[in-house]
């Protein structure tokens, strides 16, 4: 991590109140020279370091940018030990604990922020929507990486219910240069390839998450009236999306949402009580989650909107057996009773159980 005095110069003095005229004359010097410093055309003499840390109220540490040095390797460190917590169920308790002290020591780190929130949202604390809420909008509100702006987006849609969350993503959509969307990049750069693809991705999040919370396709709001038909026909519609901008065959890590869609296919068709088309999507269901479940370690995607995006299986919250969880929500849901005794279905559970072992 580069420090550099002359920024450390300037960033202290304002969060002093102090203009280079009054610093200036605290040192019996000329506003120029604090100027020179502060642009980088030239540095304080040694001898001076002491009493211009004096003024400005820190140690020569600090002046000397030491500190932050410090602070980066330190919240490096706790975003390195969250992640290797949270790989491991075993260890998915003392995560917690990193991240409260990783946030009560550097709570105006945005990375620090979101990391709290990923805490909050997995371990549910009391008045954690509060406090998810609150962190979320300070984000989205100040800082301006995109990576973190989207996971902001994402843990305010979450908890929220279908509702609220219709009118947040309504918001989103509709003032999309909030999100950078509409901006022009050099699309004959390696830069500008990146950002097209970055574009790309959030916007099918976003419309994705739009059919999802239109829908309330994960059966959360029990005052919701969306009928099975129209449940299905929106889940038809994510696959198009995605399949409109994945190549087939190249999902990688979006092969999870191939698993969801096919699940919530197999859901909707038994609680209307058809036999082939809840064996069929049943079928895929299990395919899809066995496919994401077993991922390779690394894998680097063919569809040249995708190519500056490989991922390692680490790197995408892989931390829990999807497979596990499906074979548990269909044994819980009474609607599959009535195929459960076909072959078709015995051959695909069958599936599911040689993996949960």
């Amino acid at each position: 991590m580069e420090i550099r005095i002359n920024d450390n110069i300037r960033r202290l003095r304002k969060e002093k109140n102090l203009t280079q005229e009054a610093l200036a004359n605290m040192l019996s010097i000329t506003p120029q020279s604090i100027s020179k410093w502060e642009r980088g055309e030239g540095y304080p003499d040694i001898t001076m370091l002491p009493s211009l840390a004096n003024c400005l109220g820190v140690s020569i540490d600090v002046l000397l940018g030491n500190d932050l040095i410090i602070a980066e390797e330190r919240i490096q460190n706790y975003l390195s030990e969250y992640k290797r917590l949270t790989a491991d169920d075993v260890t998915w308790p003392s995560a917690f604990a990193v991240a409260q002290n990783a946030y009560e020591e550097f709570s105006y780190d945005y990375r620090i922020m979101m990391l709290y929130v990923n805490a909050l949202k997995i371990f549910h604390p009391a008045n954690s929507e509060k406090e998810i809420e609150r962190i979320c909008k300070t984000v989205l509100q100040h800082c301006e990486d995109r990576a973190l702006r989207t996971d902001a987006s994402y843990f305010l849609c979450g908890f929220r219910n279908a509702d609220d969350r219709m009118g947040f993503l309504k918001k989103y959509i509709e003032y999309g240069q909030d999100w950078n969307w509409f901006a022009v990049y050099p699309h004959d750069s390696e830069e500008g390839k990146i950002m097209m693809q970055h574009e790309i991705l959030d916007k099918w999040w976003h419309l994705n998450m739009y059919i999802y919370t239109y829908g309330d396709l994960f059966n959360e709001d029990a005052n919701r009236t969306v009928s099975h038909e129209e449940k299905i026909a929106l889940i038809k519609k994510c696959e198009r999306i995605l399949a409109a901008v994945m190549d087939e065959g190249d999902y990688g890590e979006y092969t999870w949402y191939l698993g969801q869609y096919n699940e919530f296919l197999a859901r909707e068709y038994a609680a209307l009580g058809k036999t082939e088309e809840t064996l069929y999507y049943f079928e895929k269901a299990v395919e899809g989650w066995i496919a994401y479940d077993t991922l390779p370690d690394e894998y680097t995607y063919k569809n040249i909107l995708m190519t500056h995006r490989p991922y390692a299986k680490e790197n995408i919250g892989q931390n829990f057996s999807s497979v596990k969880r499906y074979k548990a929500e269909v044994e819980n849901n009474p609607d599959f009773d009535f195929v459960r005794n076909t072959e078709q279905y015995r051959k695909n559970y069958e599936k599911l159980c040689v993996l949960d072992q």
